[in-house]
């Protein structure tokens, strides 16, 4: 829209938006699961604002993240290959109204969580919890 699309086009046209990131993925040899501290954990939290909250992570003793370590088949960087992390934003007919509207991004970000989105950083957390990749290299790509 800021290229100068017509809003009521764009909005009847939209089926749904879809964002990428590639991140770093960890070593499957050599990765290393750990137990995060409460001060570690209190961190993300804050460091992530509500999405770790959204994401319902409880801190417990089944808690666990992962880092690299580096061997012979990663070159010992820890890191082997690339996973994406997506976002994706649905066409619903509130969606439409609000492009419509020319309604601020922020108010457009929001109905699209309401409308059930997992954004980037969220995505990107549940694969650092599945051991895909770290939170470092989440950080790395997931731009506000």
């Amino acid at each position: 829209l800021d290229m100068g699309m017509d809003p009521f086009n764009f909005a009847d046209a939209l089926l749904g938006i879809l964002a990428q990131r590639l991140c770093r993925t960890l070593c499957k040899d050599c990765k290393e699961k750990y137990h995060p501290s409460r001060e570690e954990y209190d961190g993300l939290r804050r460091a992530y604002e509500g999405d770790f909250d959204a994401m319902g992570i409880p801190y417990n003793s089944d808690l666990a993240l992962y880092r690299q370590k580096g061997c012979p088949n990663c070159g010992n960087s820890g890191y082997r290959g690339r996973t994406g992390l997506h976002e994706i934003l649905v066409g619903t007919d509130t969606m439409k109204s609000l492009i419509q509207g020319r309604a601020k991004m922020e108010e457009i970000r929001g109905q699209a969580i309401k409308d059930g989105m997992t954004t980037l950083m969220q995505d990107g957390i549940r694969k650092t919890m599945l051991g895909i990749t770290d939170l470092l290299q989440v950080r790395k790509v997931c731009i506000k």
